[in-house]
């Protein structure tokens, strides 16, 4: 199975929401609306126009079958946001390649410290995030402009 990884086209926003909510409430069993989760409607906005970055990873056919975000915090620091990987692409290790994207990005605009929250259900992602040089840390260690879901109940941080 072939794919690309590019940055966000607006022309990939409706599949991108889609992709997203089909995973979290199918795959998942997360209960998380599409209005929850204002910063998919305006990905050029919360995402790039704040420094951070946004990549999609495409089928032959032109389908999201990955995302992965980064907001800008402030200082050196960064949050990863709406990493996804369609199940049927997670033994290619397409999640490391568009996470490799993010920290290859965040290293040339000098960012630090990346951190995210996920969910106590995403056990393959936990375990994903530790391998990959995450560690686990309290909320109350999160950056105070860290942008908080209320479904998030782990929290990691890597340092770059």
């Amino acid at each position: 199975m072939q794919y690309k990884i590019t940055q966000y086209e607006d022309i990939y926003k409706e599949q991108i929401i889609e992709f997203i909510l089909n995973i979290q409430r199918n795959e998942f069993g997360i209960n998380i609306t599409r209005e929850e989760q204002s910063d998919l409607e305006d990905i050029p906005l919360h995402y790039l126009g704040r420094g951070g970055q946004f990549w999609v990873a495409l089928s032959e056919d032109d389908k999201v079958i990955g995302t992965v975000g980064l907001v800008k915090l402030s200082s050196s620091n960064a949050a990863l946001k709406k990493m996804f990987v369609n199940q049927n692409f997670r033994n290619l290790k397409l999640g490391k390649k568009l996470l490799n994207k993010v920290i290859d990005a965040s290293k040339n605009a000098h960012i630090t410290d990346i951190y995210l929250g996920t969910i106590d259900k995403f056990i393959s992602a936990q375990h994903f995030y530790r391998n990959n040089g995450f560690y686990e840390i309290k909320k109350s260690e999160l950056p105070t402009d860290f942008p908080k879901i209320d479904v998030d109940n782990r929290f990691y941080h890597r340092k770059l």
